[in-house]
This record gives structure tokens, C-alpha cells and sequence, in this order.
């Protein structure tokens, strides 16, 4: 009996310890599984810039600007492209950069404005005209008026390359006693002017849109020789 209990109380042990081995081996498993559950979450992260942290957002837009035709800025009626792209830093604070080119002027309004500013009669006329052309960088500050909608204040310089116009006339001059004389005239200009742009941004084309939305804003060029104000439309992509 002695031998039979000692041999029941071995088995026991044996019993005891392969259980704790296979738990042991079953619990290094559920460990190894976690680690690489968690290796692939880190391996994910570094090629995910969204799940990095990424402390900016970059975006691109493009679109339009409308214009009233201006002489004094050598702008013409109508509207032309407007493209920009920037980095936004935070949920107010970014910087874009961006370029645009106006409508040419009319070249009845050239010469609508020589009638006025000389003498002589005016028998023949050649005027070809460029749009202005402006590249700038502008700090945006938004505020939001709705989780995702808000108004926006852009304020920066424009390097501009303006009225670039070419005109030949043929003037009666009589007080000098010639029939006729002519007149070749070029004019460009260029220079900074500031810059200060408000307007509405919203999600498009549903109000939860992400990456997508739309930019409604007013224009103002300060500089003398290019002040006007202009209406710009714009679709704006983030990534």
C-alpha cells in the first residue's frame, strides 16, 4: 500500500508539472502573439504619415478669380486661373503660396484712354495687351464658426508684372503742319504690393468631406499701380 500511495503521489507530480509546462508554453505563445501584433502596429505606423503624428497637413487648390475691368491696373473684365498650395501648421494657422494671371485689358479701353490723355486726333491704332501676372505668399488665419466650416483672414506680398501693353498710333498732328505722325508706346511694370484676402471655407461635395472642400474669398491688391479687387473661387485638396 505504502508503494501504491508513493507511486499515486509521483503521478501526481508528473501531472501537476506537465500541466504547468503546457501552460507555461501556451502563456509564451500568447506573449509571442502579442509582440508581433504589436510590431506590426509600430511597422504600420512608420508607413502610415497619419498615424506618425504628422504635426502639418499639406493641400493644393485651384480654381478662379473674377475681375471688373480697372485701366488704372491694366485689368481687364472677366475671370482667369488661380492655383495655390501651402501647408496647414494647426486648426488656424497656415501658409500658402500661390499664382494668378488677370484677364487682358480690352484694347478699346487702351485706347478709350489715350482719347483722353492726348491732343492730337487718333486715325489709326495697333494695341496688343498681356493680363497681369502675380505670384505671392500669404499667412492664413481661420476661425471656425461650425466643426466643419469656418472664415479665414490671408494676409502676405505679391511679386506682380503688370501692365504690359504695346500700342502704335497714327496721330493727325496740324499745328506742327504734318499730315500725320506716328507713335509706338510699351509700358510694363513690376513690384510688390501687400495682399489681404477674407472668405468662407466649407467641405465639399458632402458636409462630413475630409479632404475635400471649397473656398469662397474677396481679394485686395494695395500696390497704386495694380489696386483692385477681385472674387476668388477656389477647390482645395488635403493630404
Amino acid at each position: 500500500m505504502k508503494k501504491l500511495s508513493a507511486i499515486n503521489g509521483v503521478g501526481v507530480i508528473l501531472a501537476l508539472a506537465i500541466s504547468g509546462q503546457l501552460f507555461a508554453e501556451k502563456q509564451i505563445e500568447l506573449d509571442t502573439k502579442a509582440v508581433k501584433t504589436e510590431t506590426a502596429k509600430e511597422l504600420n505606423s512608420l508607413s502610415s504619415p497619419k498615424e506618425k503624428g504628422r504635426d502639418y497637413l499639406a493641400f493644393v487648390s485651384a480654381g478662379f478669380s473674377g475681375f471688373q475691368e480697372d485701366i488704372d491696373a491694366s485689368v481687364g473684365g472677366g475671370s482667369n486661373f488661380r492655383l495655390a498650395g501651402g501647408t496647414q501648421y494647426n486648426e488656424w494657422f497656415g501658409i500658402e503660396c500661390y499664382v494668378e494671371r488677370t484677364p487682358a485689358i480690352a484694347p478699346s479701353a487702351v485706347l478709350d484712354d489715350f482719347k483722353k490723355h492726348i491732343d492730337q486726333r487718333i486715325l489709326h491704332s495697333s494695341i496688343s495687351s498681356r493680363g497681369n501676372v502675380y505670384g505671392g505668399i500669404l499667412g492664413k488665419f481661420s476661425y471656425d464658426i461650425r466643426p466643419t466650416s469656418s472664415l479665414f483672414a490671408k494676409v502676405g506680398v505679391a511679386k506682380y508684372y503688370a501692365h504690359q501693353v504695346t500700342a502704335e498710333l497714327t496721330l493727325d498732328d496740324p499745328a506742327d503742319n504734318v499730315l500725320f505722325s506716328y507713335v509706338r508706346l510699351e509700358g510694363d511694370a513690376e513690384g510688390y504690393s501687400p495682399v489681404v484676402s477674407i472668405g468662407y471655407e466649407a467641405p465639399i461635395p458632402y458636409p462630413d468631406s475630409k479632404k475635400t472642400s471649397a473656398e469662397l474669398s474677396l481679394t485686395q491688391m494695395f500696390d497704386d499701380k495694380v489696386k483692385h479687387l477681385s472674387l476668388n473661387v477656389l477647390i482645395k485638396f488635403t493630404f
